[in-house]
């Protein structure tokens, strides 16, 4: 048996064998066609060649048929593999198996009907009118899910899709439709009634508050001096004519709320003193812009410490400071006293006063052991009216030391530091003297 001269062999032919593609058989050596009669002039070869057993050319696409070389043409009149002209003379070469199908579908000369508008085409023009055809339903281009005709898209989007943009009638935004009933009910320019059922008929809801507080000739409206115990109530114009009408009845009504608050005042202050008041029997006096308090003191001013108590119900004490001296101690000294103040408890206590005073001015050194504080104290002479029960008006003076410290002194040691001086008045209620 010789070499297959179609498709796939069952023996690989010679190099220089003749071959053959689709029944035209061509020279090895410059592929021109070749006479059929004249290729084999030995009738047994002939005979020999034509009997062997080959495979169909399209055994590849699936072909199964296997026969001699002699049945070849004939099985390729009727392969359903082998390639024929469109019947439709569309030009294209096509396998028997798919030409029905290339007739139904592919075929741009077969004639088709439109499912949409059902007009006849042929398969080119069908293609174009694919797309273009106004009865196709297409999905919105809003996505808003629904399905229209392409000629029915512009209308439906304009009027019809849940997604197109629509001004809101009173603020004039834009909101998606579907969310415009939402936006409705929230509008700041949507028109409400006011609720006093004035004469203004409709009110953008954002001016309703301005409108009620200013305009609203409905609202009734409590009198401004509601405060200080008016109880007049009316209209804008009434209230407006009440006032013009009461202001000496109202005036009497401030006057009795300002006499009640500054009584207030003074009762808080008094419970402010008196959380904050000194009832140790001791005063640590800080006296700062020394400096300048010298200087001042020369035109003759006094100072003066914040009142103390010698116990929580005891004696109420000042004390009094000349920084420039007074007295016998005037422009050399530094002079200090101690005044007995009316006090709360003063028909409770013993009288005159009895108690001994000290005055201690601190030496501010850094080395506390090497301090020189100046110490004085003195004991109350019952003779003397300043320690009887004072009157409701202190005196002028108390009782102390006119030459305390002289001038010289306080600059040889560090008794102001820093233009502060610091000075201790001590009230010790054990040594008295008898009565």
């Amino acid at each position: 048996m010789i070499s297959c001269f179609y498709g796939e062999t069952k023996r690989r032919s010679k190099k220089n064998s003749i071959s053959s593609s689709e029944g035209v058989f061509t020279c090895p050596e410059d592929n021109l066609p070749l006479d059929y009669a004249k290729i084999y002039p030995d009738p047994d070869a002939e005979v020999a060649i034509m009997g062997s057993v080959v495979y169909c050319i399209h055994y590849k696409e699936g072909c199964k048929w296997s026969d001699e070389l002699r049945k070849l043409q004939g099985h390729l009149n009727m392969c359903k593999f082998d390639a024929i002209p469109c019947t439709n003379h569309c030009g294209a070469m096509i396998p028997r198996l798919v030409m029905e199908d290339h007739l139904l579908y592919t075929c741009p000369k077969r004639r088709t009907r439109c499912e949409y508008c059902s007009r006849d085409f042929t398969g080119e023009t069908l293609e174009n009118h694919v797309g273009s055809c106004q009865l196709e339903p297409i999905y919105c281009e809003n996505k808003c899910g629904s399905k229209i005709q392409r000629r029915h898209q512009a209308n439906h989007r304009q009027h019809e899709c849940t997604k197109r943009l629509v001004p809101c009638r009173y603020c004039q935004k834009e909101f998606v439709y579907d969310t415009l009933q939402i936006h409705t009910a929230k509008c700041p320019r949507l028109p409400v009634s006011c609720p006093n059922r004035c004469d203004v008929l409709k009110i953008a809801k954002e001016d309703l508050e301005v409108h009620l507080s200013d305009h609203c000739t409905a609202l009734t409206l409590p009198c401004t001096f509601k405060d200080m115990g008016c109880k007049f109530k009316g209209t804008r114009s009434a209230l407006d004519q009440h006032l013009e009408d009461a202001t000496k009845p109202h005036l009497l009504l401030v006057c009795g709320v300002v006499s009640r608050q500054q009584h207030h005042i003074n009762s808080l202050r008094t419970a402010l003193q008196g959380l904050t008041l000194n009832t140790s029997g001791t005063l640590l006096w800080k006296i700062t812009d020394y400096s300048r308090r010298l200087a001042e003191a020369r035109e003759g001013y006094e100072l003066c410490s914040t009142p103390f108590y010698t116990s929580q119900y005891g004696y109420k004490l000042m004390a009094t400071l000349f920084l420039n001296g007074n007295g016998a101690g005037e422009g050399t000294h530094l002079s200090i006293y101690i005044k007995i103040l009316p006090g709360e408890y003063d028909a409770l206590l013993q009288w005159p006063f009895s108690h001994t005073v000290t005055f201690i001015l601190y030496d501010q050194t850094s080395t506390v052991e090497q301090a020189c504080n100046i110490v004085e104290s003195f004991v109350p002479d019952p003779t003397w009216k300043n320690f009887q029960r004072p009157s409701k008006e202190p005196d002028a003076l108390g009782f102390g030391f006119p030459r305390f410290v002289s001038h010289d002194v306080l600059k040889k040691r560090h008794y102001v530091k820093d233009d502060v001086m610091y000075i201790k008045v001590k009230v010790d209620g054990n040594k008295t003297i008898a009565v």
